[in-house]
């Protein structure tokens, strides 16, 4: 390939090879004289010789710097000029190369899963934050009732478990009120009393039913909420006592856990018998086998069936009112049906989390609680980490009475008095650990 000529060295190839001497002689001066022997013209045409000799040695290496000089500058701007010329050439080729568009549906596609990975980090984002917040709010009681830290019982010690967390459920009956008893105020009563417990730290959960009969000493307080004294009467009446909401719920918390020897009950989820139905309809229902005759609809005990709507409500709240024990069947009913719906809610947010939010919306339409959406998300995503799916169910032994009370007039009412020694063993079992 011919190489760029420098301008600077007008048409000449430095490709080629070159002999000084025949530079010089191409500019070596010729004489016009001749010379004789008396060296007249000769003697000049001799002295002219030797200095034009001196001139051309002189010449040469002049010629030979001038050389050099030229034959570097000339590779170097040759060099430099096909450097130029190579990258105007490269840089041409890139700006005609057409950039290829990215199709609509890449496009389409693209966006759809940046939208969907801000949204998984926004979802993941907020149950850690919930979860986070949840295990703080459920794990730090605030409110310490005088229970004892350290019991020593049938020649064994105890101390209180810090990694418990216990919520009251408490199922409220608004209706026909007047009909149970007439003394107690007109908020409503209790009649489902069930103590859930989870050990944060293995994940084992349980359950304790206490009869809503449970004889208690049940803090009174007037409209303007002043505390007037503690008066022994059902369980189930302590929610009487309140304002319907709150103070109600709280006061049959605080009635659950002195019956319990004043262990710290954390949360409350006080339920309308509204909001049974919706809540079980939310999860498809629960399958059951009943526990007791339905005889206006065909169904015996044993008899296995799918609780949704109504019957919901019909099968949890039904009870004998011949014989003074009914509400223990009652009782076992309502923890049947909570151990059936947990059975089945743990799967089902397994599968899809968002049920825990869900459910919690709903419930809030019928329930008064201090459980928030955080301290849910807490207990759900604990229960799954664990993989509890189930839990333990105990129902507080004692002896139902007939009362002997006159203010009642001629109507017998319940009065249900626990077991101590079994009272005691199952509160050292779920709420304490044993040292020795």
């Amino acid at each position: 390939m011919k190489r760029p000529i420098d301008p600077n060295l007008e048409n000449f190839d430095d490709s080629l090879p070159i002999n000084i001497d025949d530079v010089s002689e191409r500019y070596t001066p010729v004489s016009s004289g001749s010379s004789d022997e008396n060296g007249s013209p000769a003697s000049q045409n001799e002295n002219s010789t030797k200095a034009d000799s001196e001139k051309s040695s002189e010449f040469r290496m002049k010629e030979k710097q001038y050389y050099h000089s030229s034959h570097h500058h000339s590779s170097h701007s040759s060099h430099s000029s096909h450097s130029s010329h190579s990258s105007h050439s490269h840089s041409s080729s890139k700006k005609k190369k057409k950039k290829k568009d990215i199709p609509t549906a890449a496009k389409i596609a693209i966006a759809i899963l940046a939208i969907v990975l801000i949204l998984l980090v926004a979802v993941f984002g907020t149950i850690f934050f919930l979860e986070h917040k949840g295990k703080s709010s459920l794990t730090n009681v605030t409110t310490q009732t005088d229970y004892e830290e350290k019991i020593t019982y049938n020649g064994h010690d105890y101390v209180y478990n810090d990694d418990i967390v216990s919520i009251a459920f408490i199922g409220v009956d608004k209706r026909n009120l007047e009909e149970d008893n007439s003394s107690a105020g007109s908020a409503g009563q209790a009649d489902a009393n069930i103590v859930l417990t989870i050990d944060t730290s293995t994940g084992k959960a349980k359950a304790i039913a206490v009869p809503r009969d449970t004889m208690v000493e049940v803090p009174l307080y007037s409209e303007s909420n002043i505390f007037l004294r503690n008066e022994e009467m059902q369980l189930c009446l302590s929610y009487a006592y309140g304002n319907g909401t709150d103070t109600s719920a709280t006061n049959v918390t605080t009635s659950i856990s002195r019956i319990l020897y004043n262990v710290p009950i954390n949360k409350y989820f006080a339920l309308d018998l509204n909001g049974i139905a919706p809540i079980n309809d939310a999860i498809g229902g629960v399958t059951v086998n009943s526990l007791y005759d339905f005889k206006d609809l065909g169904i015996k005990k044993g008899d296995p069936i799918h609780l949704t709507g109504s019957l919901t409500e019909k099968y949890v709240r039904t009870r004998d009112m011949d014989t003074v024990n009914a509400s223990l069947n009652r009782t076992a009913r309502q923890v049947q049906y909570i151990k059936a719906f947990a059975a089945q809610l743990a799967p089902a947010v397994m599968n899809d989390f968002s049920i825990v939010s869900s459910l919690y919306n709903t419930a809030s339409e019928y329930s008064t609680t201090n459980i928030s959406l955080s301290d849910a998300t807490y207990l759900a995503s604990l229960l799954i980490s664990k993989g509890i799916t189930d839990f333990e169910t105990t129902t507080l032994e004692g002896e139902m009475k007939a009362s002997t009370r006159i203010d009642y007039g001629d109507v017998v009412y319940a009065e249900f008095y626990p077991d101590e020694d079994k009272l005691m063993q199952t509160v050292l079992d779920t709420f304490y650990t044993k040292i020795d």
